[in-house]
């Protein structure tokens, strides 16, 4: 699906300015190497196709790849409803973050999933604080998320998994390259957008046919 697409050079994606599915043109200019970039490679430019965008992307060219340096990628588009203003902010931080530093963004997508599992657990009526009345961690969420809330087996088992990664990732911080990290990512954004699907979407959406 090229929505999940990041852009790189050549092929359609998701333009890292606007946000749209879209092309860029892809005649920019190669830039000779200079004091600031000699020694990552040569800067190149593209230009988003959109009549509405007509954003200028900076990329750095070394030996056949080519990287995005401006403006920062991994943007996504957060679910149009179900997350609150401030759980956005948190995923449009974490994509902005993702290519400088997966696990930064690892880290903001965690406490975003936290934020979302929390508001969702008290909507359905179920305890969020431990026999202290302080709030349970992350992994005891997703336990009681997996256990009590409507959610497909494919999204509880998904759910399992990033509790595991995460517990792996908390307890040994150093333990996950940068690469293994940006691996994760795509799938830590696709549950928070399929756990806002399940919880909020479909149920707003088969709440609406119902006849009165």
């Amino acid at each position: 699906d090229v929505a999940d697409v990041q852009l790189e050079w050549g092929k359609p994606g998701i333009c890292p300015i606007c946000g749209a599915i879209t092309d860029q043109y892809w005649n920019g200019v190669g830039y000779g190497e200079t004091n600031a970039f000699g020694k990552q490679g040569r800067v190149w430019i593209s230009k988003c196709v959109s009549s509405q965008c007509q954003g200028l992307v900076v990329w750095i060219k070394k030996g056949d790849q080519r990287k995005i340096i401006y403006p920062p990628t991994g943007v996504r588009i957060p679910p149009e409803d179900g997350l609150s203003e401030e759980e956005v902010k948190l995923y449009e931080e974490a994509a902005a973050v993702s290519s400088i530093s997966p696990r930064a963004a690892c880290a903001l997508v965690r406490v975003l999933l936290e934020a979302f599992l929390k508001r969702s657990l008290v909507a359905a009526g179920h305890p969020i604080q431990d026999s202290k009345g302080k709030d349970k961690r992350l992994v005891d969420l997703i336990n009681l998320a997996v256990q009590e809330l409507d959610l497909s087996s494919t999204l509880k088992q998904g759910l399992t998994a990033i509790r595991d990664r995460g517990n792996t990732a908390v307890h040994d911080p150093y333990g996950l390259t940068d690469d293994a990290r940006a691996e994760d990512l795509p799938w830590l954004f696709e549950a928070v957008d399929d756990l806002v699907d399940a919880l909020h979407v479909k149920p707003l959406k088969w709440g609406k046919m119902v006849i009165p």
